[in-house]
């Protein structure tokens, strides 16, 4: 169940809820030490909130969105061990937010902040993915009618984002990464 309400010219805000129950989930469940298999469990039911949020003035524009989710798994048998305990990386917390300024025709830059919550790696919430805070940038200038030039940077302050972890060993994901190039279009 949700909304949307445009409150003034160029302003946008939703708001949902949720209530999700996904029968017969597949999961990875804990068997032994460093041993994993795929097995079924009765439910996961997954419920919580998003709200968004949306303004333009002029050529800024400001965009953004929160998500809050309970998820719990239902399992019995094999996996009665992962009864009531929170699926596998599913954070609780997440939310982004982007400015963005289009100065002229074809020109654009934006910056976006992105947030994921701390959230258990493994299905016994033994292991816990720290929150990351992540930025990013874009541009566009343009150079002829159909030719522009595009920028980009990913994880702008090389956030140490982790991807997994068991015990001590980590995964990383992906460091700062910028991407530049050309945009061709049939004006």
């Amino acid at each position: 169940a949700g909304f949307d309400v445009q409150p003034a010219a160029g302003v946008n805000l939703g708001a949902t809820m949720f209530y999700n129950r996904l029968d017969d989930a597949i999961a990875n469940v804990t068997i032994g030490n460093n041993l994993r298999q795929r097995d079924n469990v009765d439910a996961i039911i997954a419920k919580g909130v998003e709200l968004t949020g949306e303004a333009q003035f002029g050529a800024v524009s400001v965009a953004g969105s929160y998500a809050f989710s309970h998820s719990k798994v239902r399992a019995s048998g094999v996996a009665s061990g992962l009864n009531g305990l929170t699926p596998a990386q599913s954070p609780r917390h997440a939310a982004n937010a982007t400015v963005r300024w289009t100065p002229s025709t074809g020109a654009v830059l934006s910056a976006t902040a992105r947030y994921v919550g701390a959230q258990f790696e493994d299905d016994l919430e033994a292991n816990v993915l720290p929150s990351a805070l992540t930025f990013e940038g874009f541009e566009q200038i343009p150079l002829t009618r159909q030719i522009a030039l595009t920028g980009r940077v990913e994880n702008m302050l090389n956030e140490a984002v982790v991807t997994r972890k068991v015990g001590t060993s980590i995964d990383l994901g992906t460091p700062r990464i910028f991407w530049i190039g050309l945009k061709f279009s049939a004006r």
